[in-house]
């Protein structure tokens, strides 16, 4: 049995066509495309994208998956251990969930419906 995945990819991979170079480059070819492209994309950017003008973009359906982000650090710089516990705090007290909002959706350039 062929996992979604794999059948997309299968699909996708035959037709190079389809592919892009980047993100932005994907974001401008749904835009350009009148409905007849459709770009995987990254949840927050797709979120973030979808709240900029020219607010003529739409996410559809719920994420494929949930991923968390992370963040580079040199080895042995020390920092690992104070970035670790800075982000649980702003995750557990709701910042990070707030600043997104304020980034996000607050600023949006987009009227809602």
């Amino acid at each position: 049995k062929i996992s979604v995945y794999s059948r997309m990819w299968e699909f996708m991979s035959s037709r190079p066509h389809v592919l892009t170079g980047s993100t932005r480059e994907g974001i401008e070819r749904v835009r350009e495309s009148k409905g007849k492209y459709a770009f995987l994309i990254e949840s927050s950017t797709n979120e973030y994208t979808n709240e900029r003008a020219p607010c003529d973009t739409i996410k559809v359906g719920k994420n494929l998956d949930a991923k968390g982000y992370g963040i580079a650090t040199a080895k042995g710089s020390g920092l690992k251990e104070i970035i670790n516990i800075a982000v649980l705090n702003l995750t557990e007290n709701g910042d990070l969930a707030k600043y997104k909002n304020r980034w996000w959706y607050d600023r949006s350039e987009c009227k809602r419906e």
